[in-house]
C-alpha cells in the first residue's frame, strides 16, 4: 500500500510547527549549529531564514513519507526545489502587507498574530502554486535555473547569518 499524499492543511500546520521551532531553536539551544538554519534575531531576513529552512525540512519529511509511491519523483523534487525558493519572496510580500495597510502595529501581540496570519498565507499560497508546478513536467533548463538559484539562496542564507551583507533595501543611497 502506497503512502497517502500529505493534504494541504497538514502541510501547512506541520509548516506551521516546523516554522516556530527553528524560530526558537537558536534561542534554546545557541550555537553556531543551530544559527545556520534558526532565527539568530527578530529581523525580517532571520524570519526569511527560517522559511527557506522549515520549507526544506517539511519537504525532505514529505519526501521521506512517501518515496516509494511517488509516481513522479522529479516533477516532486523540482516542484518542492521551486517552493524552496519562492517561499522567501512570497513570505516578503506577505510581511509587507502590515506596513502597508497598519504603518507600524504598536502592540506585540499584533505583530504576533499579523506575523502568523501571513505565515499561513504564505504557506497556503505556496502549495498552492507548487501543486501546479508539480503538473508539469521539468525542463532541464528550469531545474537548472531552480537549482543554481537554491544553492545561492542556501549560501547567502549561511553566509549572511553570521556576516550581514553591507546594504538595506530601504535606506536611501547618500547624496541622493
Amino acid at each position: 500500500m502506497k503512502p497517502r499524499k500529505f493534504s494541504m492543511v497538514f502541510k501547512v500546520i506541520l509548516f506551521q510547527v516546523v516554522f516556530l521551532l527553528l524560530h526558537y531553536l537558536y534561542e534554546w539551544v545557541p550555537n553556531g549549529i543551530t544559527a545556520v538554519f534558526s532565527g539568530i534575531d527578530e529581523s525580517v531576513y532571520q524570519h526569511l531564514k527560517i522559511g527557506f529552512f522549515s520549507y526544506l525540512l517539511v519537504a525532505l519529511i514529505e519526501y521521506l513519507w512517501l518515496r516509494k509511491g511517488l509516481e513522479a519523483p522529479k516533477r516532486f523534487l523540482v516542484s518542492r526545489l521551486f517552493t524552496c525558493v519562492y517561499y522567501p519572496w512570497v513570505m516578503m510580500v506577505f510581511f509587507l502587507v502590515s506596513p502597508l495597510i497598519f504603518i507600524k502595529i504598536e502592540s506585540i501581540p499584533g505583530e504576533i498574530i499579523f506575523a502568523n496570519v501571513a505565515l499561513l498565507l504564505t504557506t497556503t499560497f505556496s502549495l498552492i502554486v507548487e501543486r501546479h508546478v508539480e503538473k508539469a513536467e521539468p525542463t532541464r533548463g528550469f531545474t537548472a535555473v531552480l537549482a543554481a538559484l537554491f544553492l545561492i539562496a542556501l549560501v547567502q542564507f549561511v553566509v549572511f547569518t553570521n556576516r550581514l551583507p553591507w546594504f538595506d533595501i530601504f535606506a536611501r543611497p547618500a547624496g541622493w
